[in-house]
């Protein structure tokens, strides 16, 4: 019987695709990553039937011949069992498949008509046995194929590999560029393999072999230990950013709260420090020596209130400071005067801690020079707070020097000495570090977030400078700042005073003709607005929220609306979106400035993009408001002022 006999050669890919596929079995057997992953389930699911449904086709097309002795009956079940084991591995290849691309289940329709596919075919296959309608042996042992066995065997196969290759379509651009090429050579190869044996009657056997294939692609491209590992820590790390994303959001909602809360005291301090600069100015008619003492305090809380400002606006801008993108704008200044405000801020808070407050400054050093006078004047602050903040008893010193002096430039020397608490010396390493609290057991009762010497050693070293400190351990410490410095040749010219600035800022023109509204839920701000505007010789109408100010734009036309972002129930946005829906607002075409604490980059972008008109941050400076109002007045409400 076997003494002529030869393995037909129709089999030798499905006998080479078994020896490979064993072998990566084996392989992918003793791989560490055996951990609970469902798409390597699956693959683990899908190499087994792959290798049974390649054992039982080589015994069938090697052994299913009657006329080696296997009797009919047996051939038959080999022919029926090679038949349902190919349709159950395309099955298992579109359930992998699935499982790449349909994370979130919409493609679950597919799977159902291919269930009922498969289970009719399972039916027919079982009705095939006695009733012989797809394949069977005839009497002396010839394999007959019917007219159905093409369309029968071949159709869930074929609608299996055709509907992931369409979904793998459909859902390319959630896959990574590695998952798309794999998937799609895979899915490609094993329906080529079928459409091939399908083609010729059944008697190219490609559909396993060419399965195989897509199988071994599959593995080295997706299922090995090092992508699963690559996959983990790509989800690690979008978990990590998602969670970044919303410490971020987190804390731009922190700082734009902290934002609104600080400024809008603030404004009111302000505001009200310039009404009294405004109604004491020389030549008014009230008691000269009351008038002094009064503009000289005034004067001190507006200096203060503005650094106090510059300080805000340069810690809240942390994205500046963690990115790099300070800004240093060097301009002239007089050193002297600059010190004199630093000694007025300081002095006081030093005094009050019963502490001795000194400056020294060397005669030699030029009064003119050219630089950051913000940056500098906030480098002296910080550095002066802090060690009036640390210090308990004794004194604070702020020493002024220079060293290499040329006949353009210097190196401005700032030493601030105080005789506090001190650093240990394993802190110093760590002292300009961000958010750093030194000795907290011993300091947890001073104030403040650790953020104040980052600032400042960034800032020393945009300009070019270098910061350094010594320290002795409950006996004090000085801190070194070297910052070069452009001396001012120029030509002196008399500048007028910040006062007369404003003054004439404020009398360069009136709108006795305009009728303004103000809206802020903050009286103070509210009064401080209105008294600026009078100052235009205007009519000042406020409201105290959102619905109050609908009501009034619905009475009344206005020339020009100041609306404030934060308001209880309906804030400025909604305010002023619902204004613009309302077919009775008489104010559609008025311009509309948002008039917010909220100050940090982008925001007057943002308010511009919803269509407000302008936009002005508090605490408000009566000449940025006046410019405000000239730019958006019609020049026929403008009376220029009759000097």
């Amino acid at each position: 019987m076997f003494d002529n006999y030869s393995i037909p050669q129709k089999t030798y890919f499905e006998i080479a695709s078994l020896g490979y596929l064993a072998v990566l079995y084996l392989i992918s057997f003793h791989d560490p990553n055996r951990e609970k992953i469902r798409s390597y389930k699956l693959f683990r699911y899908l190499e087994v039937n792959m290798l049974l449904a390649l054992i039982v086709s080589v015994l069938t097309y090697t052994f299913a011949y009657p006329e080696l002795g296997t009797p009919i009956p047996v051939c038959t079940i080999l022919r029926t069992m090679d038949s349902i084991m190919c349709v159950m591995a395309s099955r298992i290849f579109a359930v992998y498949l699935l499982a790449y691309v349909d994370t979130d289940g919409r493609l679950k329709p597919v799977m159902r008509i291919g269930n009922i596919l498969i289970g009719t075919y399972l039916l027919l296959m079982l009705l095939n046995l006695p009733f012989k309608f797809i394949l069977w042996y005839a009497p002396d042992g010839t394999y007959l194929h019917g007219s159905l066995f093409v369309p029968i065997v071949f159709t869930s196969p074929v609608y299996y590999l055709t509907s992931c290759i369409s979904v793998l379509l459909f859902r390319m651009k959630f896959l990574g560029a590695r998952e798309r090429v794999a998937l799609s050579i895979a899915s490609f190869v094993t329906l080529f393999g079928v459409i091939i044996q399908a083609a010729t009657d059944g008697i190219v056997l490609l559909s396993l072999p060419f399965g195989s294939v897509g199988i071994f692609i599959l593995y080295f491209s997706l299922e090995t230990a090092d992508y699963h590992q690559l996959i983990k820590n790509n989800e690690k790390l979008r978990l990590a950013e998602q969670d970044a994303i919303k410490a971020n959001r987190a804390k731009s909602d922190f700082l734009a709260n902290m934002s609104h809360e600080i400024r809008t005291p603030l404004n009111a301090v302000l505001g009200m420090d310039e009404l009294i600069l405004l109604e004491t100015e020389p030549g008014k008619e009230t008691d000269p020596a009351l008038i002094g003492r009064i503009r000289e305090y005034a004067g001190n809380i507006r200096d203060a209130g503005q650094v106090l400002l510059s300080v805000i606006n340069d810690i809240l801008d942390l994205s500046k400071i963690e990115s790099g993108k300070m800004e240093i704008k060097p301009g002239p200044y007089q050193l002297r005067t600059l010190i004199g405000d630093v000694h007025t801020m300081v002095r006081v808070r030093a005094e009050q801690k019963g502490l001795s407050y000194v400056q020294k400054i060397d005669p030699g050093v030029p009064d003119r020079l050219v630089g950051d006078e913000l940056r500098i004047r906030q480098i002296m602050i910080n550095l002066l707070n802090n060690a009036v903040k640390y210090t308990e008893a004794g004194e604070v010193e702020m020493e002024i020097s220079m060293q290499d002096l040329t006949d353009s430039s210097l190196t401005l020397c700032i030493c601030v000495r105080d005789t506090g608490i001190g650093i240990r010396r394993e802190d110093l390493p760590r002292i300009f570090g961000d958010f750093q609290r030194l000795d907290e057991k011993n300091n947890h009762r001073i104030e403040g977030t650790g953020l104040g010497l980052s600032i400042v050693k960034r800032m020393i070293e945009l300009m070019y400078g270098d910061i350094s400190v010594s320290s002795e351990y409950g006996r004090g410490s000085v801190f070194t700042v070297q910052i070069p410095q452009e001396i001012n040749r120029a030509p002196e010219e008399e500048a007028p005073s910040e006062d007369a600035a404003a003054a004439s800022e404020a009398n360069a023109f009136t709108t006795p003709d305009c009728c303004y509204l103000v809206v802020d839920d903050n009286s103070l701000n509210l009064l401080v607005a209105n008294h600026f505007l009078d100052g235009l010789k205007g009519r000042v109408e406020t409201a105290r929220s959102g619905e109050e100010a609908l009501q009034k734009m619905r009475q009344e036309k206005y020339d020009m609306i100041f609306m404030d972002h934060m308001m209880p129930e309906l804030d400025g946005i909604e305010t002023y979106e619902r204004s613009r829906k309302d077919p009775d607002n008489l104010n559609l075409d008025t311009p509309v400035i948002m008039m917010t604490a909220n100050a940090l980059n982008g925001m007057r972008e943002e308010y511009l993009d919803r269509g407000f008109t302008d936009y002005i941050s508090k605490p408000v400076e009566i000449e940025e408001l006046f410019k405000i109002v000239r730019r958006h007045l019609p020049p026929e409400k403008v009376q220029e002022a009759i000097s």
